[in-house]
């Protein structure tokens, strides 16, 4: 009876276990989408993009690549790099992160065009575009990070060049903004003699993502704990 009752309970923790896995992983699959609508809604307001996708949507506009194809590519190309830094200390796992590049590119051409509407000529409706992509997209940070399950390979790499440094990661964070903004106007410059994709709207989102997840991450991280039962996990 006791073998029976005991294998009845390692059946429901696999069965729960199976549960808890299947909601961070619907969980960090609304945050990837909410977070590639926020995209959209930036390349909507036509002010500019965010740091992180600069290069991605400069290459796009240029190259007369779809965006969305070309995010994923810079996002492996982030991959890249962080096995690059790693070398031997780069897990197998690390890799999933490109099936992530390929999704979140999936996932950003699909809301451009649920957004195919012309942009806005108003520059203050253009402003409240781009003041909504900023709470959009820390909504989805927050979303998939609550998930707790893979990085996206940005963040992949900010985490591997903080293993190697030692460096604080929000220092990493800036200089990397820095980094990739810098080659993207250089390639806009390069290749179209003006600087296309950043402006003003890009400094919003810089300052103010991280700001917005602040604001977000104790309220807003509680219920969505309590509506995907993640609280039950810790």
């Amino acid at each position: 009876m006791e073998a029976k009752g005991n294998s009845a309970i390692s059946a429901d923790d696999t069965s729960g276990g199976r549960l808890r896995l299947l909601r961070r992983l619907l969980l960090y699959l609304l945050g990837m989408f909410v977070l590639a609508f926020g995209v959209a809604v930036a390349v909507k307001s036509d002010l500019g993009i965010t740091p992180v996708n600069s290069i991605a949507f400069v290459a796009s506009r240029v190259f007369f690549v779809d965006h969305g194809l070309m995010t994923a590519l810079v996002y492996c190309g982030y991959v890249l790099i962080q096995f690059a830094i790693l070398r031997k200390e780069f897990h197998l796992s690390g890799l999933l992160q490109i099936g992530v590049a390929w999704l979140f590119g999936l996932f950003v051409s699909l809301c451009n065009r649920i957004l195919s509407f012309p942009a806005p000529e108003t520059y203050w409706v253009r402003i409240l575009f781009m003041l909504a992509s900023v709470v959009i997209i820390a909504l989805g940070i927050l979303l998939y990070l609550r998930a707790n399950l893979l990085p996206q390979p940005a963040e992949g790499l900010l985490l591997a060049i903080q293993k190697k440094t030692r460096w604080k990661l929000h220092n990493i964070k800036i200089f990397f903004d820095f980094i990739v903004v810098a080659i993207a106007a250089a390639l806009s410059l390069i290749t179209v003699h003006r600087v296309i994709g950043i402006r003003e709207g890009t400094l919003i989102a810089m300052l103010g993502v991280g700001k917005v997840m602040g604001l977000f991450s104790g309220p807003v991280g509680k219920k969505i704990d309590a509506l995907f039962r993640l609280h039950t996990e810790r």
